[in-house]
């Protein structure tokens, strides 16, 4: 569904005249439930992953991510066959910086500013896998569209009415929060019984891989 399309939706199902003839408002309850999804949500649809290659001259960094919400893990390609051979471990920022000044297959890692720091130092060559949460893509006009619109734009839809219900004063204040949840929780309940039975998506549909350092 595009952003143009959820409008025609949002507005005939809160049909309000003020908020309807503001578009400002629309796409401002709109753009609120796309972002409260993101701080309520971690379901596969919000995967996403990274993979760097460690250059010849690099400093001993790993950007994050610009559009990361929350990191699932950080993997390592041990011997370069293509699979990730195990998940690296978070530890305090002194100790794998000192780790971090040995070379090697790293272990662990830190948070520091706006990199992670790996410890032991992988050599030129190694991938990294950054596995994520990210943030929706911006949506710029009406034609435009995003993860969050193709798979779960009910929930959008639902929390925009939610949002927009300053405006009202009716039985269908508390309904339209209702719904919202209704449908988030089915979502996240469904997400977390993947994960348990082992069928979640191991491959997130949005990858890239990044070699600028």
């Amino acid at each position: 569904m595009t952003l143009g399309e959820l409008k025609v939706q949002f507005k005939g199902l809160l049909n309000n005249t003020v908020v309807n003839n503001s578009p400002t408002l629309v796409s401002t309850f709109i753009n609120q439930s796309i972002m409260r999804i993101q701080r309520e949500l971690r379901v596969p649809f919000m995967e996403k992953q990274v993979l760097y290659t460690i250059p010849e001259s690099w400093n001993g960094k790993l950007s994050i991510p610009s559009d990361l919400l929350a990191l699932k893990g950080i993997l390592v390609d041990a011997d370069g066959d293509g699979i990730n051979e195990y998940e690296l471990n978070r530890r305090d920022l002194s100790t794998v910086i000192q780790a971090s000044q040995n070379p090697g297959h790293p272990t662990v890692y830190a948070r520091q500013g706006g990199a992670w720091i790996l410890g032991r130092r992988p050599g030129a060559g190694d991938k990294v896998l950054i596995y994520y949460y990210a943030e929706f893509a911006a949506l710029t006009d009406d034609n435009s569209e995003n993860t969050c619109l193709k798979v779960a734009w009910d929930a959008v839809l639902q929390g925009a009415l939610s949002n927009a219900t300053d405006y009202l004063d009716d039985d269908r204040v508390e309904r339209f929060e209702e719904r919202y949840l209704q449908i988030t929780r089915q979502l996240q309940e469904q997400a977390d019984a993947d994960e348990l039975t082992a069928n979640a998506a191991v491959s997130p549909a949005l990858y890239y891989e990044d070699e600028s350092w």
